[in-house]
């Protein structure tokens, strides 16, 4: 069982390091791709928060709720936009603007439809996990706090090792409900594959997305885990760095209640998830075409003709 976990852990470190050097080859042609689709919403964001109090409050509701619908075809849109420039460079062809970004509308509704099916499913199935695997440490953590609460006057080693355990219970609990979630994103990246960066009717992607998610279904999950924790663990620092660094000097010149300063911040927010984005679409994408080599066949024709060649040359 350990070389086996061993072996899986090994394969899913090195799609990450792959997917981290493709980002460092193909660095601008990934943010490029990213801004192409972030930029239109920068600028809407920027001009809403300008100009807020000229619309009022009635005439901003009705833009907000209308942004929230378009939401989810420009994520489709980004997120196919940039699986296609991973699927370029993976290939090892340069990343084509014109050709990521045309997404056929057609194709968008398909995996919007697939997308949100998928969603209400992701969140009915980590409400469950999370009941089963975060509740039990919840009561711990509950139980603890009341010993602690109860016994005032016990020793202070006591009370430090309570202390200890509430706390590591608790952060073991966030970080399992992290992990949990970070799985569950990561799944439907990797589930929209087939969607954008093929040409299949409804039922073929569809077919195709489910059968390569049971595929090596304990190895996808600690590939899903692994990436949702490793890019929010670089994301996140680059993502403040970006937002705080940018806007500062509008902040500092203009003040925080500036229309303006407020309109940089949030286009400085975007820019740092453009940053963040591509190297979780680039591992998805590798783990997708290797999961499909894999079950299709191709893998083996692949090491097959190898062996064969140096049998050859022997």
């Amino acid at each position: 069982m350990k070389p086996n976990i061993a072996g899986r852990l090994h394969a899913t470190l090195d799609l990450l390091d792959e997917g981290f050097a493709l980002y460092r080859r193909s660095f601008t042609g990934f943010v490029l791709v990213g801004l192409a689709w972030l930029t239109p919403i920068a600028i809407v964001t920027g001009l809403l928060i300008a100009n807020a109090e000229r619309l009022g409050p009635g005439w901003f509701i009705v833009i907000f709720l209308a942004g929230l619908i378009l939401m989810l075809p420009l994520l489709i849109y980004l997120i196919g936009g940039l699986s296609r420039a991973a699927n370029a460079a993976i290939e090892g062809r340069p990343i084509d603007l014109r050709e990521t970004l045309a997404i056929h509308p057609a194709v968008v509704a398909k995996a919007g439809c697939f997308t949100v099916t998928y969603g209400i499913l992701m969140q009915f199935v980590s409400s469950l996990l999370g009941i089963v695997c975060i509740c039990p440490l919840y009561v711990m953590g509950g139980i603890a706090s009341v010993a602690l609460v109860a016994a005032p006057d016990s020793s202070g080693v006591v009370q430090a090792v309570l202390l200890i355990v509430i706390g590591l219970l608790f952060t073991g609990m966030y970080l399992l409900g992290f992990i949990i979630g970070g799985i569950g994103y990561s799944s439907l990246l990797y589930a929209l594959q087939p969607w954008l960066i093929e040409r299949l009717r409804f039922g073929e992607a569809m077919e195709r997305s489910v059968d390569l998610i049971r595929f090596r279904l304990r190895r996808n999950l600690l590939a899903w885990g692994l990436s949702a924790l490793l890019v929010f663990a670089v994301g996140i620092p680059v993502s403040l760095a970006v937002g705080v660094l940018i806007p500062l000097p509008a902040l500092l010149l203009l003040g925080a209640e500036s229309s303006l300063a407020q309109a940089v911040a949030g286009t400085a927010w975007l820019f740092g998830l453009a940053l963040v984005l591509p190297p979780w679409l680039i591992s998805m994408t590798l783990l997708y075409r290797r999961n499909l080599a894999a079950r299709s066949g191709a893998d083996l024709t692949r090491r097959v003709a190898a062996w064969r060649e140096n049998a050859d040359s022997r």
